[in-house]
């Protein structure tokens, strides 16, 4: 079956293509350009309308949404989380799991393995982002102060065995046999992320050389600029800087980090090693007003606010994770950032595909990728989204 969308601005990694018109054949990109339209016949055609076509975004980062948790341990909740972020424009999921006990893990990662979506009108799940449980106890943020711990590699080999497609670990690199498990991970093709840690700036530098290439949330939970008595050091942050290729995730809401942050982020590592993530609570887009008190989790043990447009701790000492989902994101980036909207659309597409290592079937638009594509106007507010070529909103 051939799909044509029409009269659209085709937004391509380095450029916008206008007055465009792209053609979908059995769920794959089949041809693109601004000449005039194919011959054939077309099961579908949609006009676009003068809106622009992107990638779907690519989340790689995402813990709930809409009251729900993958931490609930249920599908229906699964479903519902996965649910309101395709609402908000993600095609590709990385549902993300903070520390937990070891025997939670083995429950939620079996339900994953079991979990069967085909055909379903929900993102595409490409494996599992483990944020823990190899955290520092001085940097947990919103994690459980009971559960984190140092490297046990029969865990890491129960997990793995359980759900073989884990495709990223944050972890503390300074932690006893932190060095050794970035190894560990590169040897298995898993994305070691540095996060949750108050590594120094050497120990940073080694961690790229064993391994990690990747830094989660940067400046939320991670070391930074500090002064020890009269003299100044620098951590995980600066080290990201310095070294070229070290990826780094930004939470774009605009409220993790101010306009300000998200202009230097970009400015120092450009848009191809910038990856941008909601590190959705499960009130993401649940468009709940400020001021509103909830919970955290659905036991209701830990009590958190809505403020300004994102969640805190009960003592509003820390941000709680976001509430956002990924058209927020990129509507940050280029209305409030004055990021070209390119290069926006990039670091919500290909980047983070390409980090994950799945660019070669999503990311971008081009022949015989995964017709996972989005329509938005100016005000980038989402106006169709397609999973495998079927229009799904």
């Amino acid at each position: 079956m051939r799909t044509l969308i029409k009269n659209v601005r085709l937004i391509m990694p380095d450029r916008v293509m206008g007055d465009a018109r792209l053609v979908i054949r059995d769920g794959l990109i089949d041809d693109f350009g601004t000449e005039a339209y194919p011959n054939g016949e077309f099961h579908e055609v949609v006009d676009g309308k003068g809106a622009y076509l992107s990638p779907g975004f690519v989340d790689t980062h995402v813990h709930g949404g809409n009251g729900t948790s993958f931490h609930d341990g249920n599908e229906e909740a699964i479903r519902n989380v996965l649910s309101v972020h395709l609402k908000g424009g993600t095609t590709s999921i990385l549902p993300t799991l903070t520390s937990l006990t070891h025997e939670q893990y083995l429950t939620i990662l079996s339900l994953f393995a079991d979990l069967d979506l085909r055909g379903e009108a929900v993102p595409d799940i490409e494996g599992i982002h483990m944020e823990g449980p190899y955290c520092s106890g001085s940097v947990l943020g919103a994690q459980d102060v009971k559960t984190y711990r140092t490297v046990d590699y029969r865990e890491v080999d129960a997990y793995l065995e359980i759900y073989p497609k884990i495709r990223k670990w944050t972890a503390a690199c300074e932690l006893e046999g932190g060095m050794g498990f970035g190894r560990f991970l590169e040897r298995k093709g898993i994305v070691a992320s540095i996060g949750h840690s108050n590594a120094t700036l050497q120990e940073t530098f080694e961690a790229y050389n064993n391994g990690y290439r990747h830094v989660t949330h940067l400046y939320s939970s991670c070391s930074s600029y500090h002064r020890e008595g009269a003299y100044r050091k620098a951590g995980i942050v600066e080290a990201a800087f310095l070294i070229d290729g070290m990826d780094v995730e930004v939470i774009g809401d605009g409220v993790h980090l101010p306009k300000e942050f998200l202009q230097l982020i970009y400015k120092i590592k450009g848009p191809e090693h910038i990856c941008l993530v909601t590190d959705a609570t499960r009130w993401g887009g649940a468009n709940l007003p400020d001021g509103t008190k909830t919970f955290a989790d659905a036991a209701e043990s830990r009590v958190i606010y809505i403020e300004n447009g994102v969640a805190l701790v009960e003592d509003k000492s820390c941000f709680a994770g976001s509430i956002a989902t990924a058209d927020r994101l990129v509507r940050t980036a280029t209305k409030i950032a004055g990021i070209p909207l390119v290069d926006s659309v990039r670091m919500a597409t290909l980047t983070p595909a390409r980090i994950i290592g799945i660019d070669r079937y999503v990311g971008s638009i081009a022949r015989g990728k995964r017709a996972n594509l989005l329509l938005f106007n100016d005000d980038i507010d989402i106006e169709g989204v397609f999973i495998q070529g079927k229009r799904v909103l």
